[in-house]
């Protein structure tokens, strides 16, 4: 995943900090699929270690294969291989996706958590500034829903 030549950050500036645009991701190699939940429900859900025990297998199975009596459509070896590999390959994308995703939504958190609390104690000044001032309270009376205590839920709710 090579850098990007417009980055105004070269990359033998030691402060350089890779961006999204600095990586090269090319997944043409793969043909991508997008499930809805309802496929996603339907997929087995394989253990973490099954690439590891289905290597094993693959190694042992040219041993067994008479006794075994499996067609091709029924186990592939060469397929079983092929979708092992293509599943090796994703991992370092999926990772490195995962953790930038992870990054973004927290970034997304701490600019809102830093636009709540100037509301916030924009929100407390209104509130006493509407002792004052009624219209002050109208305006932005939006905002108690959003601030305030709320109503209490009764046990027989």
């Amino acid at each position: 995943m090579p850098d990007n030549p417009n980055n105004p950050n070269p990359p033998n500036n030691p402060h350089h900090v890779p961006t999204l645009a600095d990586k090269q991701i090319d997944l043409s190699a793969f043909q991508l699929v997008d499930f809805d939940q309802e496929e996603i429900r339907n997929l087995p859900k394989p253990r973490t270690d099954f690439a590891e025990i289905a290597r094993q297998t693959l190694a042992l199975y040219p041993d067994f294969e008479a006794a075994l009596k499996l067609t091709a459509a029924d186990f592939d070896p060469d397929k079983v291989a092929e979708h092992l590999e293509l599943a090796d390959q994703l991992q370092p994308y999926s990772d490195w996706l995962e953790r930038r995703a992870e990054q973004v939504r927290e970034t997304r958190m701490a600019h809102l958590a830093e636009a709540y609390r100037p509301v916030l104690k924009l929100y407390q000044r209104i509130q006493a500034a509407a002792e004052f001032d009624p219209q002050v309270g109208y305006a932005f009376a939006f905002l108690a829903d959003h601030f305030g205590a709320g109503k209490k839920k009764s046990k027989k709710e």
